[in-house]
């Protein structure tokens, strides 16, 4: 956008039919209160600032060109609704996100400092009408609802000139709130985490740092599936025992267009589609699962008939929260990444928190390449990298390419 504009305060007459008022007063009452922490709260978080709020974007395209706009609902937990109207092309905002996707699948530099690069023009039309007030209720959290068509933007890898959308805020994202689950209580603690990997394929790349990946991001009292003792049964079963909270799943995977009957995960025997998820939300359906992940490429987008891929699947199968990634990416540095996460999750972290505070390590090179190990400062996270896996990873992790695409959905607690 070369010219200035002002956006149009909009006050919403009713809310967006997605919306169930009861679910809505159900999430604003969770988002009013702080999730539950350790006594002492973890390193880099202050529990008395937490501030969530839930933003929806939607787009609307006019009957003729040059009458496409924006509209920008913020709710807060306490007080009023803040809306915003903005013109915009939507042409211009297709070739702005295909231009940020070239350049992050090339390493490009971004280009940040100039207004006019990708970063900051998706930043200025998608959030900057709406910036001042989030900075006026000092929100830190966002539960961002996009339209079907803003769900592929890396909102991480936005700029406002100053710092990226991703460390500023801790964020998660949903298609519609009713995917969210009702029951908005914190997981309860001590839960279990499931671990699933899969190293060694027929007709596949290996993915040979999945084994440090489960053994590092499971507690002594998880459970660990790898290789041939990962099967899509064992999936299906340990995921639907009321034992677990938290399921890890790094493999391949493969989503195609056609719903959830075409869209597979590779097990370490033979693969599953997405369809066998529903037995999933029937057995969780009174005890949903915490977080669901998928460290694998390109697993939070899809279809028309199935919203962000995998992961929107996973949130459908009964799980209060859902990681997937929006490109194919890099398994040294996803392996670092899920590493990292984890032990900010078991610090006490909310789970929008630990994502936040994994994507600042990496963008401020503190995750870094030593040798032939990955480390976070003093901290190892991968160890006995090969070569070619260093070679990869040689001149810097702080480019978005590696961390942006990595997606938190439903609830960001």
């Amino acid at each position: 956008m070369t010219t200035p504009w002002m956006p149009t305060p909009w006050m919403p007459t009713r809310w967006p039919c997605r919306w169930g008022a009861g679910l809505l007063a159900g999430l604003l009452a969770a988002l009013a209160a702080p999730p539950a922490l350790r006594a002492a709260d973890p390193a880099g978080f202050n529990r008395s600032r937490y501030t969530p709020a839930i933003l929806h974007i939607s787009v609307t395209r006019g009957k003729v060109a040059g009458e496409d706009f924006v509209d920008l609902v913020l709710t807060p937990p306490q007080g009023e609704v803040q809306g915003r109207r903005v013109p915009l092309s939507l042409e211009e905002l297709g070739r702005q996100l295909r231009g940020l996707y070239g350049q992050l699948a090339r390493q490009d530099p971004l280009q940040e400092q100039d207004p006019a690069s990708f970063p900051r023009l998706l930043h200025q039309e998608l959030i900057a009408p709406i910036e001042p007030e989030l900075r006026r209720l000092g929100v830190t959290t966002l539960m961002l609802v996009p339209d079907a068509g803003l769900q592929a933007v890396p909102f991480a890898a936005l700029h406002d000139g100053e710092q990226r959308f991703g460390e500023r805020y801790a964020f998660a994202i949903t298609p519609s709130v009713t995917l969210m689950q009702r029951d908005e209580r914190p997981a309860q603690a001590g839960r279990g985490q499931l671990a699933l990997g899969a190293s060694k394929f027929a007709t596949l790349a290996p993915l040979p740092l999945v084994p440090q990946e489960v053994d590092r991001i499971t507690s002594r009292d998880g459970r660990r599936y790898l290789d041939q003792a990962f099967t899509p049964e064992v999936l299906i079963r340990e995921a639907g025992e009321p034992a677990t909270g938290r399921v890890h799943v790094a493999t391949h995977a493969e989503f195609l267009p056609g719903g959830p009957s075409k869209a597979r995960i590779y097990a370490g025997t033979g693969s599953l589609d997405l369809t066998k998820f529903g037995s999933l939300r029937q057995r969780r359906a009174a005890d949903p699962l915490d977080l669901f992940v998928l460290s694998a490429c390109r697993t939070a987008l899809g279809d028309p008939s199935s919203e962000l891929g995998f992961s929107g699947l996973a949130l459908q199968a009964g799980s209060r929260s859902a990681i997937g990634t929006l490109w194919y990416v890099d398994d040294v540095a996803t392996s670092a990444f899920f590493v990292h996460f984890y032990r900010q999750l078991q610090s006490g972290l909310p789970k929008a928190e630990a994502l936040q505070a994994t994507r600042r390590a990496f963008a401020s090179g503190r995750v870094r390449l030593e040798g032939d190990r990955v480390v976070a400062g003093q901290e190892v996270l991968l160890d006995q990298l090969s070569t070619v896996q260093q070679r990869r990873v040689s001149g810097s992790l702080s480019h978005p390419f590696f961390w942006a695409g990595i997606e938190l959905l439903g609830t960001p607690w």
